[in-house]
């Protein structure tokens, strides 16, 4: 999962973590030796193991490993169910299940999730917002969910030399982020700027992956002109254009977490996020929510946050602060732990 999007950047930033503060055992590695070689250390072996993510060869079967495990990590709930040790699972979101985008998602993912309840040590979620699903709607025991937390994507201090990409000129254009899906809702989101017009900057929309030029189409046929797509940018062009943002609009309905709006917080970006869990426990008071059944609240927002108070910059930093890969790394490190008790 290395290389995918969010669990990417979970996996990245957990790594990089663990290779300053490393738990106290060996760690093996196990995916593409090329895309982590650059964890490799005396502590570290990578194993490779290749197999589809969502394939029964994944779920059935572990790679041969130089060491007998003490415990085994999965940052994702589609995981080996026959690990051969303790088993710890970071349940990132139920977005298969509530909002599925092929058919036959949702069962997969209820009978993965079926397993990990009787088979899982431990489950981790990034957001109480998942927790409570599990608990809930999932029926996983309270005192088996431990919540990560996550932190900002990037550094606050990367990009920080670098003009925003594309030619945009700073403060001049609205940033939206996510993949093309239904629950990221940019049918909302341009159907409003068509609306508001030149009352706001033109919108660029970044991480939209393979959908980017679904989205350009979507924009043509709700009559909006004003749409730049980035589809790839590099890390440190990305943390320049939510640096040079004039806001983030946020406007999905559905999240795990939203590591966005941690980013924009952090370097000063207002964000106008949609008045939903995990969203609203997320960003708190550090920026503008409406609610996505009442269009002209999203208006009102995006047009206060424009402002740029200083004292609502001032709290989204402070929230941002909050939040950090340490905490991650250390509740998944005492979770192995407990698991191996």
């Amino acid at each position: 999962m290395i290389r995918h999007s969010g669990i990417g950047v979970v996996l990245h930033n957990l790594l990089d973590r663990w290779a300053v503060d490393p738990p106290a055992t060996r760690l093996m590695l196990l995916g593409d030796p090329t895309a982590l070689a650059r964890w490799k250390s005396p502590q570290v072996d990578l194993v490779r193991w290749t197999p589809g993510v969502y394939s029964l060869a994944a779920a059935l079967f572990p790679p041969a490993m130089p060491h007998r495990p003490l415990a085994w990590y999965s940052p994702h709930y589609a995981t080996c169910l026959r690990p051969g040790a303790p088993l710890v699972c970071h349940i990132q979101d139920v977005l298969h299940i509530t909002h599925p985008t092929r058919r036959g998602t949702a069962l997969y993912a209820r009978l993965y999730l079926a397993a990990l309840r009787r088979r899982a040590s431990f489950v981790l979620t990034s957001s109480r917002h998942v927790k409570v699903q599990l608990q809930t709607l999932y029926r996983f025991r309270a005192d088996r969910v431990l919540m990560t937390g996550l932190g900002p994507g990037f550094p606050a201090t990367l990009g920080g030399e670098l003009p925003p990409p594309l030619g945009l000129e700073g403060g001049k254009y609205l940033l939206a982020v996510g993949i093309f899906k239904p629950h990221k809702n940019w049918d909302f989101l341009l159907r409003r700027l068509v609306e508001l017009g030149d009352r706001v900057p033109p919108l660029v929309a970044a991480g939209t992956g393979r959908g980017g030029s679904e989205l350009a189409r979507l924009a043509a046929r709700r009559g909006y002109t004003r749409l730049t797509v980035a589809e790839t940018l590099a890390e440190d062009h990305l943390a320049a254009l939510f640096r040079g943002a004039a806001a983030l609009t946020y406007p999905s309905v559905a999240e795990g977490f939203g590591l966005p709006l941690l980013e924009a917080m952090q370097v000063g970006t207002p964000v106008v996020a949609a008045d939903r869990s995990p969203m609203k426990e997320i960003v708190g008071a550090g920026g503008w929510l409406f609610d996505p059944d009442r269009p002209e609240s999203f208006d009102r927002a995006l047009l206060a946050a424009l402002q740029r108070e200083p004292e609502h910059l001032a709290a989204a930093h402070q929230r941002a602060a909050t939040f950090s890969w340490e905490r991650t790394a250390r509740v998944v490190a005492e979770a192995l732990q407990r698991a191996t008790a």
